[in-house]
C-alpha cells in the first residue's frame, strides 16, 4: 500500500523478521486460505444475487462475445 508511512513500514517489517520461518509460513498459509475463503464467499453471493456470473479475467475470454 501505498499510504502506509515508511516508518511504519520498518516496524512491522521487523516484527514480521522477528518470527520464526514457522510462524511466518503458518502465519502466510492462514492468510491465504482466509482470501481464498472471501472469494469462493464472494463468488457464491453473486451467484444467488444474480443465478450466474460472468468470467472474471483469464477465465473462458476467448467465450466473450462483445454487443
Amino acid at each position: 500500500m501505498t499510504d502506509t508511512p515508511d516508518h511504519i513500514k520498518a516496524i512491522q517489517l521487523k516484527i514480521w523478521l522477528s518470527k520464526s520461518p514457522a510462524e511466518r509460513l503458518k502465519q502466510f498459509m492462514t492468510d491465504n486460505d482466509a482470501l481464498m475463503q472471501f472469494w469462493k464467499n464472494a463468488k457464491d453471493h453473486l451467484r444467488e444475487v444474480h443465478h450466474d456470473i460472468k468470467p472474471s479475467f483469464g477465465e473462458n475470454c476467448e467465450n466473450i462475445q462483445g454487443d
